[in-house]
């Protein structure tokens, strides 16, 4: 059945508003006006033509008195007009506009109070011959800019902490959302990589000869998701973790540990390491991560080194915190310079650092999403840089890349 009257129904269920239904009384004029504004603009221009006509009317008007109700009208102008243009540029929500007008209100009764006490007082001891209105009137459109001024202040106030919360909150859903996504990815993962690797061993047991090749493909792919699963583990803990910089931690120890795991994985590479600053003291605020971190850097230079038997060289060294020339300096918790620094330098006969990855490990950066080495880089520059420390890379004289960790010592 049709409906004949004035409100038709749309296919949604939605209710149609005739075309010459009354608008909300806010909905008049300017999206950024609104009936407070107006009020307070009435009341504005209500207070400056009396306080003008009282400093020319007035019987105990006096020179400064008029000077008082001319300014003081101008300037209270001058307030509204600046909160309209305020309130125009940037746009404050509605429920905001009433305590707009609601302080250029109020802001003129504690000028007129005091206006009228300090007449008064100046009354009592003789030195004002008569109460002036239009000086009190004067008074009160400076309570105009007063109220301007602290409404301003409070609403910018309340619009940045709304902000906040919801930035707060926002980001809350955004980290459970994250966690919860990662956790569940990471356990469907292994599960499936279980499963693959043992789908890989019963083909090889039985399958014909001429398809290993290709279970080596996916046995290797398997592997680098595998991969790519702990490094989205190590970056649920850099970022959502609950891991602090407690304690203090050796790195030449750290670096031996990370030597002999590598060199171990990897039996074709040569890995060495030099821990000659032990005996200075290399220990620099602690991470639980750490050693994570050295690791990543170490392996990532054996992995990307283009050939089946690299060379990478691990140094430990403890230098004075001026001594680097590239100007990265170390900080310690509380933002105090060090007087000394631990580096971690890894020295490899790779083909270099691309500039993308080089970008990832010093400055991190949404690039470390592109790839599953860029984003063991990202945890590598997390980790650093949650203890104070920095990363620098440089290319190595005739071929390959330097990459330095550079911490604050701890005396």
């Amino acid at each position: 059945m049709t409906n004949s009257g004035g409100h038709g129904a749309s296919r949604d269920g939605a209710v149609n508003r005739d075309d010459d239904a009354e608008p909300d009384d806010d909905a008049r004029g300017p999206p950024w006006f609104s009936t407070a504004l107006a009020a307070s603009g009435v009341f504005t221009g209500a207070l400056v033509v009396a306080t003008a006509a009282l400093a020319f009317t007035s019987s105990g008007r006096s020179p400064g008195s008029i000077v008082l109700g001319l300014v003081g009208p101008l300037c209270a102008v001058w307030a509204y007009g600046v909160t309209l243009a305020w309130v125009a540029r940037t746009r404050p929500p509605r429920e905001h506009h009433a305590r707009l007008a609601g302080w250029l209100v109020i802001g003129v009764i504690p000028l007129v109070v005091g206006a009228v006490v300090m007449q008064a007082y100046s009354a009592a001891v003789g030195a004002l011959d008569s109460f002036s209105p239009a000086a009190a009137g004067g008074w009160a459109c400076g309570g105009v800019v007063f109220g301007a001024a602290v409404g301003i202040g409070d609403v910018r106030v309340r619009m940045r902490t709304a902000e906040a919360e919801e930035a707060n909150a926002r980001y809350e859903r955004l980290v459970e959302v994250l966690t919860v996504l990662n956790r569940v990815l990471r356990h469907d993962v292994r599960n499936d990589l279980t499963v693959i690797a043992g789908y890989i061993d019963l083909a090889r047991r039985e399958g014909d000869a001429s398809i290993h090749e290709y279970l080596d493909g996916i046995e290797a792919r398997a592997e680098r998701i595998e991969r790519l699963s702990d490094h989205a583990r190590l970056a649920e803990d850099a970022v959502l973790g609950d891991d602090a910089v407690e304690g203090t931690t050796d790195l030449a120890l750290v670096a031996e540990r990370v030597v002999g795991t590598i060199a171990r994985d990897f039996p074709a590479a040569t890995v060495t390491v030099e821990t000659a600053a032990a005996d200075a003291g290399a220990r620099v605020p602690g991470h639980d991560l750490l050693e994570s971190a050295v690791h990543n850097v170490v392996e990532n230079a054996v992995e990307h080194a283009g050939r089946e038997d690299p060379t990478v060289e691990v140094s430990v060294r403890v230098r004075p915190a001026d001594a680097a020339g590239d100007g990265a300096r170390p900080r310690l918790p509380g933002g105090e310079v060090p007087a000394s620094v631990v580096e971690v330098v890894v020295d490899d006969d790779g083909p270099g650092f691309p500039d993308r990855e080089r970008t990832v490990l010093e400055e991190g950066g949404e690039d470390a999403l592109e790839s599953s080495s860029g984003m063991g880089l990202w945890v590598v520059h997390w980790i650093v840089d949650a203890v104070g420390g920095v990363t620098t890379v440089a290319d190595r004289d005739g071929g390959g890349s330097v990459v330095t960790l550079r911490f604050p010592r701890v005396e």
